[in-house]
């Protein structure tokens, strides 16, 4: 007798599974770097947020005498009491583009979440208001010493939540990743 010799057409199961295995492998190598590339965004996103900030500050300082606005810090916890004219980040900036989009780090909503609490992922600096973009001045303790604008912390992460570190929005609307 003789057998007809049949072509093989499909996987055996080892065959599948061996498959299986070594995308299983690539994968796990693959995670680590993904998760970084993701972090990376994210960080970069935060910059480009903070930057849109900077530049609705200047637009309203350049409607309002060249003042920077009143924004309370903390507005579950108002640093300012009523009357002060402190508002928040959103109400201050919303006139020159500013939505609650622009609020939003994605890292700080995975992580401690702010924005859920302050209406913010990023927290403005009680420095930079009222301050007068073409003369700057800090106080503290009776002690005034005139800085540059490009020196002037005007808002930042609430948190440090890019690798340990927070992005900065300077006067001058130069932002400083955190890395």
């Amino acid at each position: 007798m003789k057998r007809s010799q049949k072509s093989r057409t499909a996987f055996t199961l080892v065959e599948l599974l061996m498959v299986m295995g070594i995308i299983a492998c690539l994968a796990s190598l693959l995670m680590p770097a993904l998760s970084a590339m993701r972090q990376k965004a994210d960080g970069i996103a935060c910059v480009s947020n903070l930057r849109q900030i900077g530049i609705a500050a200047q637009l309203y300082a350049g409607e309002n005498s060249q003042t920077t606005p009143m924004i309370e810090p903390w507005p579950s916890d108002p640093v300012y009491p009523n009357g002060d004219g402190a508002q928040t980040i959103l109400a201050a900036l919303h006139p020159y583009g500013v939505t609650p989009a622009t609020l939003r780090c994605r890292a700080d909503i995975l992580g401690p979440n702010y924005n859920a609490k302050e209406g913010s992922s990023y927290e403005w600096c009680p420095m930079a208001n009222g301050q007068n973009v073409q003369s700057v001045k800090l106080v503290w303790s009776g002690n005034v010493a005139g800085i540059t604008l490009s020196r002037l912390l005007m808002a930042f992460d609430y948190s440090n939540v890019h690798n340990g570190a927070s992005n900065v929005l300077f006067g001058d609307g130069h932002v400083a990743p955190g890395n």
